[in-house]
């Protein structure tokens, strides 16, 4: 009677450590798995500046075509099953406001940015995604979450390039440098300028390859 009570709480024992393993196994494995999106619409992407009246953190950017933020916003929430929320601009920042902010690059206009952004052909060129990834950080007692997708775009590297000469030379060598291009997909609120500048650190960020 002891060994058959024994080999029962043996067995409860296993399935309270067996169980909860496999189920966060299947998790990871579920989150890890790579994100669609349609064929073509990783080019012919718009360009597209900010309006002067309105503050956002990007004076210009990149717009996807129509459904594709919202496909992988789809497939986001049903390996997370939480509740998020998008932002309002569909766009992928390649200019942050900040950059144009006081000094020579203040001067650029948005005539010269789009005249560099078509030398730099980057409404025709093919956009290479990474990775899904998120940032997250505690917040008033709780995990603020932020998904995203990491690009490269080396057009983009080109044109900025192309910005900082046309600035002149009194433009520093933080303006215009290194930018992580990445689109944002969802937040657990609705603050996402709080999130930028952001710096991705693919290792720790990605959790998913898209493509």
């Amino acid at each position: 009677m002891r060994k058959q009570t024994l080999v029962k709480l043996a067995l409860v024992l296993v399935a309270l450590i067996v169980v909860p393993w496999l189920f966060l196994r299947t998790l990871q494995d579920t989150i890890a798995a790579p994100y669609s999106v349609p064929e073509g619409s990783l080019s012919g992407w718009t360009l597209v500046l900010a309006e002067p009246t309105r503050p956002a953190v990007w004076a210009a950017g990149l717009q996807p075509p129509n459904l594709f933020r919202a496909g992988l916003f789809d497939q986001l929430f049903d390996r997370t099953m939480v509740s998020m929320t998008s932002p309002v601009d569909d766009v992928l920042p390649i200019v942050l406001d900040s950059e144009l902010r006081g000094g020579p690059a203040a001067e650029l206009s948005p005539e010269a940015i789009r005249q560099a952004a078509n030398e730099a052909g980057l409404e025709q060129v093919s956009l290479r995604p990474i990775c899904m990834a998120v940032k997250r950080e505690t917040f008033a007692g709780r995990t603020r979450e932020f998904f995203f997708v990491v690009f490269d775009v080396p057009e983009v590297d080109a044109f900025r390039r192309r910005l900082a000469e046309l600035a002149g030379e009194g433009v520093g060598p933080e303006t215009f440098g290194p930018l992580d291009l990445i689109l944002p997909i969802a937040g657990s609120d609705t603050a996402f300028a709080g999130w930028w500048p952001v710096v991705v650190d693919r290792e720790v960020d990605c959790q998913a390859p898209v493509g």
